[in-house]
């Protein structure tokens, strides 16, 4: 699983650099918002797995977990909100961001 969280983290940082690499010479608004799309994506994964890893390594009620999760869901959900509303970012360049982290950490773990 190590082997498997160190190239989904080669791969998410890979394509966010080349990403913002496109966005800084074309400097268009659908570019930018696959770029906050894939950000948020990624911050998505990682607070999973930390919480996972909370889960499993320690003996912590489900009470405190559930609440630890809808925490997560909130303030991911009110980072996009603040993303789409304040930046105007490109709602379909955000939705592509976020789904291509996605698949890429879906493809990584089909293997398990």
């Amino acid at each position: 699983m190590i082997k498997k969280n160190n190239l989904f983290n080669l791969i998410s940082i890979n394509l966010t650099i080349v990403t913002y690499l496109i966005f800084l010479y074309s400097e268009e608004m659908f570019i930018q918002g696959v770029l906050f799309g894939m950000g948020l994506s990624y911050l998505n994964i990682k607070s999973t797995e930390i919480i996972a890893k909370l889960l499993t390594n320690t003996q912590k009620t489900k009470a405190f977990m559930f609440i630890l999760t809808i925490l997560k869901i909130v303030l991911l959900a009110g980072i996009a909100i603040f993303l789409l509303r304040n930046l105007s970012i490109d709602l379909i360049g955000f939705l592509t961001g976020f789904s291509v982290i996605l698949f890429v950490f879906i493809l990584l773990n089909q293997g398990k």
